[in-house]
């Protein structure tokens, strides 16, 4: 049997034979993904890095999130500006003497114990925590694109295996039926044949109907519902099996999710000091002039509290909350490793599969051309025959299902370890947080 072979990526109904659309915007070429800044890991087909490249670039959310980056990075610059003097202006309509008045006061902070530089802190972090929510959304979509693209492939290659197999079933009916006219064979081998037939029709109607939702899922992706993503990719045992050897590190300390929960903490603290710093005056350099006094200039020392001892009970709740996004990240430490240790199983085991389903499927169709002559020479029946050629069939698509598995496992790893990065990382840094 024949795999499936390219155009695999456009819609199942011109795949059965209603035409492609006029014009198909296919993948770059080879040389074209390999001259990207980001490198593509061997195991990663070119079809495959262009799609997540493509889908990593224009996604809603992702683009959504650096926005958001860009507005933190503001909101850093303006906490750190409230070390600048502020000046504040007033007029007043003087009840005597007519006429009116002005008011200006410039205050210069000098010492504010702590108060600004936690305001400032909290910027910084909830900066940290708008570039990490950026990879974590990036690494998601890829995940999806590489989940839609695989699903794809291997119901292309399903479809095309279910196909031989249709054809090689209607060729069976059109053989018994002859045996029945010649009354050679009984009604019953005939009936038998039909049914296995148009059981066969249904499940492939069902891969065609699949294969079109997962279409048009990789279309959301990408964001174009003409893209083609060009062949199915063929499984090469030498580069889609990584190598497990500290990929659980590698994984815990790129993971952007740990990171985002771990520039959480650090927004939790800060607002914890900035709670507890609040109770705190802040010492000021001050200058103020009006009609009536004139010109004054001194220190200024300034105490407020809001809604009496709030600010305490606001201390205690940053101080829970701290606590909660530290415990998220152990939480998140400990589903990455299982979610991790499953890809690597899946990976692991799809070897043995692929070894033990190729040698299956030649065994299977060398006994289905044994157990039709037999049936020929009257020493098999045809229920025989049929049931030969459906474990035929189940084998090659056992096979089929475990080479794909081998290869989107090994994207995913890839794509968890960091060792294949769609788009350059925001963040480089790993975020340590100190208990």
């Amino acid at each position: 049997m024949t795999p499936a072979s390219g155009g695999w990526l456009l819609l199942a109904l011109a795949a059965a034979g209603q035409g492609a659309p006029a014009s198909v915007q296919g993948p770059p070429a080879p040389e074209a993904a390999a001259a990207t800044a980001v490198p593509r890991p061997a195991a990663v087909s070119p079809q495959l890095f262009a799609a997540v490249e493509r889908a990593t670039e224009q996604y809603p959310s992702i683009r959504a999130g650096r926005s958001q980056v860009q507005a933190s990075k503001a909101d850093v610059r303006a906490a750190k500006n409230l070390r600048l003097p502020s000046v504040g202006v007033q007029g007043v309509a003087l009840g005597t003497g007519g006429g009116l008045g002005s008011q200006l006061v410039v205050d210069q902070p000098i010492f504010s114990f702590g108060r600004l530089e936690a305001t400032i802190d909290r910027a910084k972090a909830q900066r940290l925590v708008r570039e990490a929510e950026v990879d974590e959304i990036v690494q998601n979509v890829a995940l999806d694109t590489v989940t839609a693209y695989f699903e794809i492939a291997r119901l292309a290659k399903r479809q095309a295996i279910m196909t031989d197999s249709l054809e090689e079933h209607r060729l069976l009916v059109g053989s018994i039926g002859r045996r029945v006219e010649q009354e050679v064979s009984p009604q019953s081998d005939l009936e038998l044949a039909r049914s296995r037939t148009a059981q066969l029709e249904q499940e492939l109607a069902l891969v065609i109907a699949q294969r079109q939702a997962a279409t048009a899922r990789l279309y959301q992706l990408v964001g174009d519902e003409r893209y083609d993503a060009g062949n199915v990719p063929q499984y090469d045992p030498a580069v889609h099996h990584p190598d497990p050897t500290g990929a659980v590190e590698q994984a815990i300390g790129c993971s952007p999710r740990r990171q985002r929960l771990s520039a959480q903490t650090l927004v939790a603290r800060a607002e914890t000091k900035q709670a507890r710093r609040s109770f705190w005056p802040q010492l000021s350099a001050q200058y103020s002039y009006n009609n009536i006094i004139g010109s004054r200039a001194g220190v200024a020392v300034t105490a407020q509290t809001t809604g009496g001892l709030s600010n305490l009970a606001a201390a205690d709740a940053a101080r829970a909350r701290e606590t909660s996004t530290a415990l998220d990240v152990s939480t998140a430490e400990r589903e990455l490793r299982e979610r991790l240790a499953n890809d690597l199983v899946e990976n692991a085991a799809a070897r043995g599969r692929i070894a033990s389903g190729g040698t299956a499927s030649v065994s299977a169709e060398n006994v289905t051309e044994s157990f039709k002559r037999q049936f020929i020479a009257g020493r098999r029946t045809w229920l025989d025959v049929m049931n030969a050629v459906r474990e035929a069939s189940s084998a090659e698509l056992s096979s089929a299902d475990a080479e794909f598995s081998a290869m989107a496992s090994a994207a995913r790893i890839l794509l968890t370890t960091c060792r294949w990065q769609p788009q350059p990382r925001l963040m480089t840094t790993p975020i340590e947080v100190t208990p």
